[in-house]
């Protein structure tokens, strides 16, 4: 049998527990919400080095700018390619990391890549304007 019987003892012991659960509980949440906040944080810097000003140089025939050209290639590889630099690579005919430079800015996209976006987007029924 216990000895905790007198109704001090179970109070102290219930108490203790509660204090417990309530400061892990308190704990988990600031980690919680430390992190939450420190990967927005993390999202905003990361996205603010990723892109970088295009010059103004129209890509092809039709007036195209660097900024548009990115955006038609953003637009397919989200819509077309499951958002993979990968599979827009190999459809372009292009490596992986000219691809990549080209999202960041550190390339300047030329018109055949333009026009062969246009093509891929058309034959796939995918809208990139």
């Amino acid at each position: 049998m216990s000895t905790d019987r007198t109704p001090r003892a179970r109070l102290r012991k219930t108490f203790g527990n509660r204090w417990f659960g309530i400061i892990a509980a308190g704990v988990g949440l600031g980690a919680l919400v430390y992190l939450l906040k420190s990967g927005q944080d993390r999202a905003r810097r990361h996205t603010s080095l990723r892109r970088r000003p295009l010059s103004n140089k129209v890509v092809d025939d039709r007036g195209t700018g660097q900024e548009e050209a990115s955006q038609i290639l953003r637009n397919l590889r989200d819509r077309a390619f499951e958002a993979s630099d990968e599979k827009l690579a190999m459809a372009l005919g292009r490596p992986v990391e000219e691809v990549a430079a080209w999202d960041t800015g550190q390339e300047v996209i030329d018109d055949d890549v333009v026009m062969k976006a246009r093509g891929i987007a058309l034959h796939r029924g995918v809208r990139i304007e």
